[in-house]
Formats: C-alpha cells, sequence, structure tokens
C-alpha cells in the first residue's frame, strides 16, 4: 500500500510559496502538505477549507533563536508528525530582503534577523525534522538566490544569508547521505520583493542595477511564480540522489525533467 508523502513548505502564504502549494494540490496523488507562513492569508484559509490534506500554521521566523526553536519543534514539526506520522521533504522558502543599506551603513541588529529569518530558522526546521527524513530518505529544497554569488549594492545581508544557504546545502548532504538536498535558485520573480526593489530600494542601489529590476517588469521577461512553482514542487516530491548538495538555476538543464 502507498503512503501520502508529507510535505512542510515554508512562506506558503505568497509569491513563489503560494504557487508552489497550489501545484502541489493539483498534482493528480497531492501530498499532505504542512503550510507555515508568517500571516495566515484568505486565499490560504480558503485552500484549507477544500483540502483535507492541507493544514496550516502561523510561525514568525524572525523571533528570536530561542523562542524559534521551540516553536519550530512544537508547532511546525510536532504537528506534521502528529497529523500524519513522518515529513517526507522541506521546501524552505521564507525569507527577506531587508535590510537593505551598504556595509558602511550597517545596523548588526538589523543583519542578525536577516540571518535568523533566512538562514538559522532553517538550521533549525533541519535539525528538528532531519529523524523524519532519515526515515523517509527524504527531500530537503532550499529556495536561494542569485544574490548568493553575484552581489549588489545594498544587498549585503540578503547575499550573505543566502551564500550561508548554499553551504548548509552542501554540508547536509555531506552529513546526510539518506536525505536528498538541493539549492535552486528562481531567478527575479514577480513577487512582493520585487514591487520593494523596485518601488522603495532604488535610492541604495546603483542606478543600473536598479534599472535591471525596472527593465524586467517592464518588458514583461520578469519569472512569474506559477512558472517556477513546478519545479520546486516537482523536486521536493522526486529529486533524484545525483542532486544532492548541489546549487542549480532553475533553468539549467538538469532540471528539465522537473518542469
Amino acid at each position: 500500500m502507498s503512503v501520502t508523502p508529507v510535505v512542510i513548505l515554508t512562506g506558503a502564504g505568497r509569491g513563489i510559496g503560494f504557487a508552489i502549494l497550489t501545484h502541489l494540490l493539483s498534482l493528480p496523488s497531492p501530498p499532505n502538505i504542512l503550510a507555515v507562513t508568517r500571516t495566515i492569508t484568505s486565499p490560504l484559509k480558503s485552500l484549507a477549507v477544500s483540502h483535507n490534506n492541507l493544514e496550516t500554521v502561523s510561525v514568525d521566523f524572525s523571533s528570536p533563536s530561542l523562542d524559534l526553536k521551540s516553536e519550530i519543534a512544537t508547532s511546525v514539526i510536532g504537528v506534521a508528525v502528529s497529523r500524519w506520522g513522518r515529513i517526507d521533504s522541506l521546501i524552505l522558502n521564507h525569507g527577506v530582503l531587508e535590510p537593505v543599506a551598504k556595509v558602511g551603513d550597517a545596523n548588526v541588529a538589523e543583519w542578525e534577523n536577516s540571518f535568523r529569518t533566512n538562514f538559522f530558522s532553517n538550521v533549525e526546521l533541519i535539525a528538528g525534522a532531519v529523524d523524519e527524513l532519515r526515515k523517509s530518505k527524504g527531500r530537503v529544497v532550499m529556495i536561494s538566490s542569485g544574490a548568493a554569488t553575484g552581489a549588489y549594492t545594498g544587498w549585503g545581508a540578503y547575499g550573505a544569508s543566502k551564500a550561508a544557504l548554499n553551504h548548509l546545502n552542501m554540508t547536509l548532504a555531506l552529513e546526510e547521505t539518506d536525505i536528498t538536498t538541493v539549492a535552486v535558485r528562481p531567478g527575479v520573480v514577480d513577487t512582493d520583493m520585487q514591487v520593494a526593489l523596485r518601488e522603495v530600494h532604488g535610492k541604495v542601489m546603483k542606478p543600473e542595477e536598479h534599472a535591471k529590476f525596472l527593465n524586467l517588469k517592464k518588458s514583461g521577461t520578469i519569472v512569474k511564480p506559477e512558472d517556477v512553482a513546478p519545479i520546486l514542487g516537482n523536486l521536493a516530491m522526486k529529486a533524484e540522489k545525483s542532486l544532492s548538495g548541489k546549487y542549480f538555476n532553475w533553468t539549467d538543464d538538469a532540471l528539465a525533467v522537473y518542469r
């Protein structure tokens, strides 16, 4: 008898996360999904009402680490295991761009918040789920960024936290050979983060950097969440072991079979 896999998806309330969620729910044999978000949006509530394989929880990943560790253990890992008895995949999608400021103007407390949200919370999620992932020979999909390997003015905190995530991906693959872990750069996706880049953060970035994002939106070449979501969702369901520990652009040929 086949077992329905269990997926924990963070940042599920909007943007890429919500698109991944709707993709997974549309599969012929959808998994059980624990959708984690800071704010449970109306569209997410509606989906939870109409899909009995979907559970939602609200967690603020910017919380101080000691409190967050307890909350992750009880409100995320504990809920998934209590309801479905297993965990097969983590899709680590949540994150913040801020602070957007030059290193010379850095507020270290704001950098700490960025790392707590974008990196340390993911370490705690993986550590909390690792026993279940070992048992299920599960998968971890980390949503990385081009900023992990290329710098933009004012993006120091965000880029450094994503670079750390890439290294976490490599380390996890080395240490946990029964778990398949992949980091993916989704490109410039049309989300609230991009709205903030175009409308708020241009004053910090170099004019040519700001123009890049303005032009992507104006030309219609910005990536749509629903375009990249299937790859990320499908990797969580069936990523091959040969991908483990690697960092990919979502358009790479190695991921073509997951489209």
